[in-house]
């Protein structure tokens, strides 16, 4: 994702995460629109759903016990609950996208192809 033309304000600096901000608000415009989604379609994800979620997260991110992931969240600044609210959207977000996979894919190549455009040079 492309956050646009370069900004004054630092949007296009590395945040914590490594992410810039204008990527890092693009995710939680993902996450907004994805529970909004679901609330005007009368969708919900299950608590199964939401412990895979946390699953995958956890493994990929190496937090293989609760002694880690306690340790990460303290170290993050992140609460149980907080955490907890993510892994729901996260949920969210795939039973959207396993949802609108059809429509996706129709956007992927074009996607793909305006995002090419960052790659070019900036004009001198």
């Amino acid at each position: 994702m492309n956050g646009g033309p370069a900004r004054a304000d630092g949007a296009d600096e590395p945040t914590a995460c490594g992410e810039t901000l204008a990527v890092v608000r693009k995710k939680a415009l993902l996450r907004i629109l994805a529970r909004r989604e679901a609330a005007r379609g009368g969708l919900a994800v299950t608590q199964a759903a939401v412990e895979a979620e946390a699953a995958l997260f956890r493994a990929a991110a190496g937090l293989h016990d609760d002694a880690a992931l306690a340790g990460w969240l303290d170290t993050a600044g992140l609460s149980g609950a907080a955490f907890a609210t993510a892994m729901h959207d996260f949920a969210l977000v795939r039973l959207l996208e396993d949802r609108l996979a059809r429509e996706i894919d129709g956007l992927v190549s074009d996607q793909i192809a305006v995002s090419t455009a960052r790659l070019r040079a900036a004009p001198a």
